[in-house]
């Protein structure tokens, strides 16, 4: 009766304890911001190569906006080609605001699993909570993109 029991706790601990949404490729999308000013080996920011143009950005530490402010992403096309729209809640609007004022001039790099896919230049205040970004990655490439992000976005928010 006690190998019962035990066998009965242990699988419902097993069965009940989900901490790993399954999402056949989880990409956790956050955007960060350069780093303002010289570094001269300071330990304050980390460094970020896109993949194609092999430009190397040095962002803050923590990311503006995290998975968690991230609403949805949305392809779409822009005059200069395909774009990604990342549509935040209201904190993600709000950090994204005063990223837009107070960093004006440097660039929001966009990234999946800690790799940076895409980058643009705040070139004005983005007050409504939609960034559009262009990434370096093959236009067929993209829509698998935008659905393993809306897939890993939904994963995480059941999970939480």
């Amino acid at each position: 009766m006690k190998r019962l029991l035990s066998l009965l706790l242990l699988i419902g601990l097993f069965t009940g304890c989900k901490t790993t949404p399954e999402v056949e490729n989880m990409l956790i999308p956050r955007i960060m911001v350069e780093s303002r000013g010289t570094q001269y080996g300071a330990l304050r920011g980390k460094a970020y190569k896109l993949p194609v143009s092999g430009t190397e950005i040095i962002v803050d530490r923590e990311p503006v906006i995290t998975e968690k402010d991230i609403l949805n992403v949305e392809l779409v096309q822009v005059e200069m080609g395909l774009a990604l729209l990342i549509e935040m809640n209201d904190a993600g609007a709000r950090a994204l605001y005063r990223a837009s004022v107070t960093d004006r001039g440097s660039r929001l790099v966009f990234t999946t699993n800690d790799q940076a896919i895409g980058a643009r230049r705040i070139d004005g205040v983005i007050n409504d909570g939609k960034l559009y970004t262009f990434v370096e990655v093959k236009d067929d490439e993209m829509g698998p993109l935008v659905l393993d992000i809306k897939a890993s976005l939904a994963a995480l928010r059941r999970s939480r």
